[in-house]
């Protein structure tokens, strides 16, 4: 193997471990994950069964589920690199014969396979205490679902670079990005039905947006008939496909700016308290 794709394999190797293994060697970090979302969840579905709206139970539990990845992208992934500055680690990155790239495909995959137990701990007990009704397609249920962890996590990697720039105020733009991303996202009510058009047009820049709704529809909106409307559902997937490319082609170009940056100056790796 070339030894330049067998340094990047085994860089991508290394960060995905020890993400993985930071997240499940703390045991309260996986109770928070499971505890916070399916609270949330808990109280929609009750909401909704109580006003006999027995098909939006399953949408809060997929609300909960992808606000759990959601919450990994903002505060594990985009703030990550700011937070290894901070420590002294980052220096180490840039120094390392190690790419940049490399290190957050390792983490977006550490982050990805630290939350999906949570994430399907959280939709079984859905399933299990409330029994949605759902008619999923499950190939595009697969694809979109994939496509939308994608497209999360290359905009984890576009924001990571923004926040090694910003420093401190990486905290803040994550408060402020949160709540609000997953009202107009519809994680906690389909925006299709609450939103006037403009916000809904405006939610389809947003990565989270576009695959709440694709798997909305993939998994609950199909007919008596077995038959979908699936123009919006393919509308979806490019939407995602294009996003998860031009945000993975940013963030490359972004790290690789701050990288020579970093070597020429040594200004990326200044600490701010």
């Amino acid at each position: 193997m070339n030894p330049r794709a067998s340094l990047w394999l085994k860089t991508v190797y290394a960060r995905t471990w020890v993400r993985t293994k930071s997240i499940y060697g703390e045991p309260l970090w996986v109770a928070v994950n499971i505890g916070f979302p399916f609270f949330t969840s808990l109280a929609l579905s009750l909401l909704y069964s109580s006003a006999g709206l027995k098909a939006g139970i399953g949408f809060a539990f997929l609300g909960g589920v992808m606000v759990s990845f959601w919450g990994n992208v903002l505060w594990s992934m985009a703030s990550q690199f700011n937070w290894d500055k901070q420590q002294g680690l980052f220096e180490l990155y840039v120094t390392s014969p190690a790419p940049i790239s490399a290190i957050l495909i390792g983490m977006s995959l550490g982050g990805i396979l630290g939350t999906a137990p949570s994430a399907i701990t959280l939709a079984i007990i859905g399933w299990l205490l409330f029994a949605p009704p759902a008619n999923p397609l499950w190939p595009l249920v697969a694809l979109t679902f994939a496509l939308t962890l994608a497209s999360l996590y290359a905009m984890g990697m576009a924001l990571s670079s923004l926040y090694l720039v910003y420093g401190r105020e990486a905290d803040s733009v994550n408060e402020a990005l949160h709540e609000p991303v997953s009202f107009l996202s519809g994680v906690y009510f389909p925006s299709s039905l609450a939103f006037p058009a403009v916000l809904q047009a405006i939610a389809l820049i947003i990565p989270l947006a576009v695959g709440m709704d694709a798997l909305q529809r993939t998994l609950f909106s199909l007919n008596s008939t077995g038959v979908t409307d699936l123009i919006p559902v393919y509308r979806d997937l490019l939407l995602l496909a294009i996003m998860g490319i031009t945000l993975l082609l940013a963030a490359s170009k972004a790290l690789k700016v701050l990288e020579e940056k970093g070597r020429r100056a040594g200004t990326i790796a200044v600490r701010l308290r």
